[in-house]
């Protein structure tokens, strides 16, 4: 009888290491942003800000790195990094999901295509922008229905912001950016009107959804990960 126990009571412990392994491994990501500040600064305070609400055991491992390559080469830079990040490491637990982050900017559409099928086929998911990130940023305020170029994301951000009080002009490299847009704006309207826009270009070749971003993309996937330590 007591080692029937003894045999039910590790099992239940390999059971359980197995589960915590699983969790463990669903929270090592890595995040290869094309820029050296902007991006990595967004995302480095979104993952710190996320982390506030999980377990210490389960929070979100996330390297960020910013490389100051683009498209293709940034693309094709990746599996370098991850070596080059690791070598030392002896990492047990795999990365479960790679992100990379570029715009579109005035990249080639080949390029920049490009690039995005060279993620997919890689596994990695692309956070891509037509034309830039700060796109992304202007959705936590408002759906925005056609095109807007670039020159005008600043301008634009600075507006919502005054309309919420804020006396602000926006720069790159800004470190509060993430807090910044979830304060005076709102993720879930960013995500949601990021969302839709995307689904209306759903049969266009990314280089040719001009006020399109797939950032969103990463915030779901951290709702996922959230809904799995329910």
């Amino acid at each position: 009888m007591g080692s029937d126990n003894l045999f039910v009571r590790r099992k239940n412990e390999r059971k359980k290491r197995k589960e915590n392994i699983s969790k463990q491994k669903s929270s090592n990501w890595l995040i290869v942003c094309e820029g050296t500040k902007t991006e990595p600064n967004y995302f480095i305070e979104a993952v710190n800000e996320i982390n506030k609400n999980i377990e210490d055991k389960y929070k979100l491992k996330v390297n960020v790195i910013g490389t100051g390559k683009n498209t293709v080469s940034l693309v094709k830079s990746v599996e370098d990094l991850q070596v080059e990040i690791d070598k030392y490491n002896n990492r047990l637990i795999p990365y479960s999901k790679i992100f990379v982050v570029f715009d579109k900017d005035d990249f080639s559409d080949k390029n920049f295509d490009e690039a995005i099928n060279m993620c997919l086929t890689n596994g990695y998911i692309p956070l891509w922008s037509n034309q830039a990130i700060e796109f992304w940023f202007l959705l936590h305020f408002n759906y925005i229905d056609g095109k807007i170029d670039r020159k005008m994301y600043a301008t634009k951000i600075n507006e919502y912001f005054k309309k919420k009080g804020l006396k602000y002009t926006y720069h790159k490299n800004d470190s509060k950016i993430y807090s910044k847009l979830c304060e005076h704006g709102s993720l879930n309207k960013a995500k949601t009107n990021a969302k839709k826009i995307h689904l209306t270009h759903i049969k266009d070749k990314p280089s040719q959804s001009e006020s399109c971003t797939s950032v969103y993309k990463f915030f779901e996937a951290v709702d996922e990960r959230l809904d799995e330590l329910k």
